[in-house]
């Protein structure tokens, strides 16, 4: 285990904008909805602020507030943050980003989770938490080391909770997340008390009749994704190598090939940044730009996409109790009806009002909310 203090060299910051000052967009349909992706004229909002108004430093000194270490284990290397609770009683919480995401997700629910006493949640638990970068990812991405898939992140992961000496621990996930808490479960189910999820990641396929009311509006939201927004998970899945040659050749691309998933995937109503931080967004995407990631982040849809198998299924059905926070901008939720065929132990379902895929974002105070309720009821 090493201690980790990140300092990316000024070079390289000046370097970023001037690659954003020279990349070329062009506006060709303005017309059009935004169902077609990015508008020029929110991408063009989105590089001037990242060139003129952004600070990599002021995100880099927040990060470097926390405790970072590297996890080397069988020729992999983790980054991770691990955030000790000052109270007594403190609950040990692996927290799971997802794709395009990273740690920085959570830092509006760090606060919330580690003294959830003194940010007006009331008489609530504390957590110990466990960040990790997710291999392929950020400051866990390697040059030259092979990436992993699904199964071979949820082994590491394991690895790293063990190493750090947490017999018993929950976790919360969302995107890979999810997928990545839930394969963890089914190998560890007795070190693994609950997941909190707030996304499930049932089979996709389409050729079941619906059964009731909630089941067919699920399939139709389905069969919608898959048509219009999946592009992404099939050019990931068949050629990620030939996509990541051109997302690495320019931030104007990564920004684009990214932003536009935040979008699309928020309850926003079209006006993106009143709904999340532009900044912590942007060091999302500047993370992805210095650590020159993007390819590997890839991998578990490369992998998936290949396999004859989902990762969750019938056969390896999820024991360990499971809560599900639901936000109707969710990519896709399924009912209760569906999902424990797959998770037979919920004991705890949220839904909420408002709020999409990023819900560390766009609702930590109900995420933390609902984790805690959630945890409460296990403990």
């Amino acid at each position: 285990m090493e201690k980790f203090l990140l300092n990316i060299d000024d070079k390289e910051l000046d370097d970023l904008k001037f690659k954003i000052s020279q990349g070329r967009i062009i506006d060709w349909g303005s017309y059009h909805k935004d169902d077609a992706g990015i508008s020029f004229k929110r991408l063009s909002f989105i590089l001037d602020y990242w060139k003129n108004d952004f600070s990599w430093k002021k995100e880099e000194n927040k990060l470097n507030k926390f405790q970072q270490f590297l996890f080397k284990k069988n020729g992999f290397t983790t980054h991770f943050l691990h955030i000790r609770s000052e109270k007594k009683n403190k609950i040990p919480l692996l927290l799971i980003h997802g794709w395009p995401g990273s740690f920085f997700e959570f830092f509006d629910l760090i606060p919330l989770l580690t003294n959830g006493h003194e940010n007006s949640l009331g008489n609530d638990l504390d957590f110990d938490l466990i960040i990790p970068s997710l291999p392929n990812v950020g400051f866990s991405f390697v040059k030259n080391q092979t990436p992993l898939d699904l199964d071979e992140i949820s082994d590491h992961l394991l690895n790293l909770m063990e190493s750090l000496g947490y017999d018993e621990y929950f976790i919360q996930g969302g995107d890979l997340g999810s997928f990545i808490a839930s394969i963890m479960s089914v190998k560890s189910p007795q070190k693994i008390r609950g997941i909190h999820l707030n996304m499930l990641p049932l089979p996709r396929g389409l050729d079941k009749k619906p059964n009731n009311v909630k089941e067919k509006k699920y399939y139709d939201e389905l069969k919608n994704f898959l048509h219009y927004e999946a592009g992404y998970q099939y050019i990931q899945g068949t050629k990620p190598f030939t996509l990541a040659h051109a997302l690495n050749a320019s931030p104007v691309s990564l920004c684009a090939y990214i932003s536009e998933k935040f979008f699309s995937w928020t309850d926003n109503e079209g006006d993106l940044f009143n709904i999340i931080n532009i900044d912590t967004m942007l060091a999302n995407i500047s993370l992805y730009w210095f650590s020159g990631c993007i390819g590997a982040s890839f991998w578990p849809y490369f992998v998936r996409h290949r396999s004859p198998y989902w990762p969750i299924s019938k056969d390896k059905p999820i024991e360990v109790p499971t809560g599900y926070s639901e936000f109707p901008k969710e990519i896709f939720s399924p009912p209760l009806s569906l999902a424990e065929q797959y998770y037979h132990n919920i004991i705890f379902w949220q839904s909420h009002k408002h709020g999409g895929h990023f819900a560390a974002m766009e609702n930590p105070y109900e995420l933390a909310s609902d984790i805690n309720k959630f945890v409460k009821k296990i403990i």
